[in-house]
């Protein structure tokens, strides 16, 4: 699905409506606003539901979004708004999900007519609420790593690799649209949003103002209950994230990492520093005449051919085991059933430092001279040593959830001579260590990117049947049992 191909069915349906409300039910005052108003209506619910397919989608970007305001206005007069920023990047779930809700009943309310002067200034308000991130999003890419947004002077060369955010998640993991694409779709929406402010009172309505009062409550309802469940009860209805059930995790790896290598740099673009001024080299000509640019007086950029596919987050999984091992080439390679285990987020509570003695034990072998004869005698060293080490306290809800069906899953596995993986995000090798000292050692784990993770699967813990690298089928850790478990493996094997 690309953003053309959306708006082109959601215009087909607009007119559709259109032409429903002036032929069939007489419902229009004016074909122009009854046109931009179905349309907006549509647009607004399609792009509310495919982020109430996966809220927590949303509650991630929002968390960066949150985190990106934070750190380019702590130098500003809007300092004091630190606080602020926390505050909702720590709820960002409740924010994530008012949004959500307030999209799709101000698409709805569009569709039918209903409050057509509040829906008008709730909906001009969203649509500048949106084009101040998609646009925020885009102009970071001029801002380097060093420098805030506001310090105008320090901006350079656009760079995708500077934006804070690499989508603006308008429409979730549904479809993805750079933050430009997402600023223009925005700015084309004013047309509507400022239509709507000025001749909302021309604006089509359909049933009478109690109709439209309990159908209003029943869809706001209907999608309350749809987002708390793909939230909180299990994970999404539908999966439009790259690890979805089925897929080839193992070759898909392989070919987009092949596509990667496959590119070529072409060139270089350079800045300098001081003037500005900026020249663009082709390979040739920049090995050529290199010693003329000075790293110290100007920047470079490469120019790359494109990749021959889009890459997704597949290219980066990369699972690393607690002793420093590839462990997700492991996981990829298994070629029986196997349980990976994945929790996004497990960071220690607390954690101290403490003393503790380590004692070693050696034994050698000495020889005496006793009466004429050589007598071997074993002799016992014993050697203490002090140690520090950091002890961990870890959350009480995660530690149940791992008694209740994490240890016993794995130890079902074991039981069918088949492996489990676990692998947790936002914990240090060290603190991984001490989450599992307590388990089997039959137990693999290891440590990933929490990002990577949340793409995997919206559960903390979730888990994912994995045979050769195919995922076969995924759980959030409400749904998962024990016995289906075992069920589906011995009745595929």
């Amino acid at each position: 699905m690309t953003l053309s191909v959306l708006i082109i069915i959601i215009t087909a349906i607009a007119l559709f409506i259109t032409m429903l409300n002036g032929f069939v039910i007489n419902k229009n005052r004016n074909w122009i606003i009854s046109f931009l108003q179905a349309f907006s209506g549509v647009f607004f619910i399609i792009s509310g539901f495919v982020k109430a397919v996966d809220p927590l989608g949303t509650t991630y970007k929002m968390e960066d979004y949150f985190h990106a305001f934070s750190k380019h206005l702590l130098n500003t007069p809007f300092k004091f708004l630190d606080s602020l920023w926390y505050f909702l990047a720590d709820e960002a779930v409740y924010f994530a999900l008012f949004m959500i809700l307030l999209e799709l009943v101000v698409g709805f309310f569009l569709l039918i007519g209903s409050q057509r002067r509040l829906t008008a200034w709730v909906f001009f308000i969203l649509v500048f609420f949106f084009a101040i991130l998609t646009g925020f999003t885009y102009l970071t890419g001029y801002v380097p790593a060093e420098a805030t947004f506001f310090e105008f002077g320090k901006w350079g060369n656009w760079v995708e690799g500077q934006m804070e955010v690499s989508d603006c998640g308008c429409f979730g993991d549904f479809l993805k649209l750079e933050p430009f694409t997402s600023f223009v779709k925005d700015v084309f929406l004013f047309i509507p949003a400022l239509v709507f402010l000025f001749f909302h009172k021309k604006e089509y309505q359909w049933w009478t103002p109690t109709i439209r009062t309990i159908v209003s409550s029943a869809f706001i309802l209907l999608m309350a209950a749809f987002a708390f469940y793909n939230t909180w009860v299990n994970i999404p209805i539908f999966d439009f994230r790259p690890f979805k059930e089925g897929v080839d995790v193992k070759t898909t790896k392989a070919i987009e990492e092949e596509a990667m290598s496959n590119i070529e740099v072409l060139g270089y673009h350079l800045t300098n520093s001081l003037s500005g001024e900026e020249v663009e080299l082709t390979m040739e000509e920049y090995l050529k005449d290199y010693k003329s640019y000075p790293k110290a007086d100007w920047t470079f950029e490469q120019i790359k051919t494109e990749p021959t596919m889009k890459t997704t987050k597949i290219s980066e999984f990369v699972i690393n085991g607690i002793d420093n091992e590839d462990m997700s080439q492991a996981m990829l390679d298994d070629e029986s059933y196997n349980l990976w285990v994945i929790s996004p987020i497990i960071e220690p509570t607390n954690s101290s430092v403490e003393e503790v003695i380590e004692v070693d034990t050696s034994y050698r072998i000495d020889s005496s001279l006793v009466r004429n004869i050589w007598v071997k005698d074993t002799i016992e060293d014993i050697q203490e040593r002090k140690l520090e080490v950091e002890v961990y306290q870890w959350p009480a809800d995660i530690l149940a959830k791992y008694k209740e069906k994490v240890l016993p899953a794995a130890s079902v596995m074991h039981e069918l001579g088949l492996n489990t993986y676990v692998a947790i995000g936002g914990a240090s090798s060290t603190a991984a260590n001490d989450f599992g000292k307590d388990w089997p050692t039959w137990i693999h784990l290891g440590t990933a990117d929490a990002i990577l993770l949340k793409t995997i699967i919206r559960s903390n813990p979730g888990f994912l049947l994995v045979k050769n690298g195919v995922i076969i089928r995924k759980w959030h850790f409400n749904s998962f049992d024990t016995n289906e478990l075992r069920q589906i493996i011995k009745k595929t094997d």
